[in-house]
């Protein structure tokens, strides 16, 4: 019984998915319909961009509870820990955005708790949240490590749902290109030097593409290496890929003529590269 309800549930979904990209991503892409970013339900207001980080956050609870006990993490610790963690990283994300556009925000900065709006970055939420699970184990039956881990597992597929944020706002979209599957921008949502092109590359759709993929290599990973090991493969494929992909943004903050995030992801990529090595040559306890 159970087996007929999962395979019912993944066909509702992969039927649910392809009609949403059929009627609606593709039409969207294409320029033929325009999608405003608030739902409006009369009473009140839902904006798509806090609607897809809800899902995304979601999305890495239910990853989370479901491959626990692979890390020796029992589920029912977890919901705790996600609540805590989800405001730490809230928290990183906003400030480290906050950081970065500096000159901006210190001349609004009424508008620095409006990340409706967008405005949050995924490395602030993975240092603080990583930092967080690291101090969080600490007086637990598990290591730090083991959090850390498992963590990690969950950041991936979160992170792709919450890239399609990106696309409802019509932002972290990347130079014009007239590839097959390029993005419709409305006029109001292109920069000054662009305003005359229509169609961008969608780099938020290249990186949710990238975290698919991240997640199943992660998966593959998962018991075959020391604790720790798992964090930092996903610390370092990630940044592997938001390296070149972020070449391509359009609104990406520099720092001395270099884009800062690609700078972030290098030292992060070889970081990681470094505690994998550290790791792999500490015995096993």
């Amino acid at each position: 019984m159970k087996k007929y309800i999962f395979w019912l549930s993944v066909s509702v979904s992969v039927l649910t998915g392809t009609a949403l990209v059929y009627f609606f991503f593709v039409p969207a892409f294409a320029g033929k319909i325009i999608i405003s970013p608030v739902i409006d339900l009369g009473i009140f207001t839902i904006r798509w961009y806090g609607l897809m980080i809800a899902l995304a956050v979601l999305t890495g609870f239910l990853v989370a509870r479901k491959y626990a006990w692979k890390f020796g993490i029992d589920a029912r610790q977890l919901t705790d820990f996600a609540f805590w963690l989800v405001i730490v990283s809230g928290i990183g994300a906003r400030l480290y955005f906050v950081i970065f556009e500096f000159n901006y925000f210190v001349r609004n900065p009424l508008e620095i708790v409006e990340i409706w709006h967008g405005g949050i970055s995924i490395y602030g939420a993975v240092i603080s949240g990583f930092v967080f699970a690291f101090f969080y184990a600490r007086r637990k039956a598990y290591s730090s490590w083991q959090l850390m881990d498992l963590t990690a597992l969950s950041l991936p597929l979160a992170q792709a749902v919450g890239r399609f944020g990106n696309f409802f706002n019509q932002e972290a979209f990347g130079l014009p290109t007239n590839l097959p599957w390029k993005m419709f921008v409305g006029r109001n949502n292109r920069p000054l030097e662009f305003v005359d092109a229509d169609f961008f590359h969608p780099t938020f759709l290249y990186e949710a593409i990238w975290n698919v993929i991240v997640f199943f290599v992660l998966l593959k990973l998962v018991g075959r290496h020391k604790s720790g090991v798992l964090a930092f493969a996903y610390l370092m494929s990630y940044s592997l890929g938001r390296f070149f992909i972020e070449g391509i943004r359009l609104d990406s903050a520099l720092i001395m003529g270099f884009r800062s995030d690609q700078v972030i992801a290098l030292i992060i990529f070889l970081f990681a590269g470094f505690m994998i090595y550290r790791l792999s040559r500490t015995p096993q306890q």
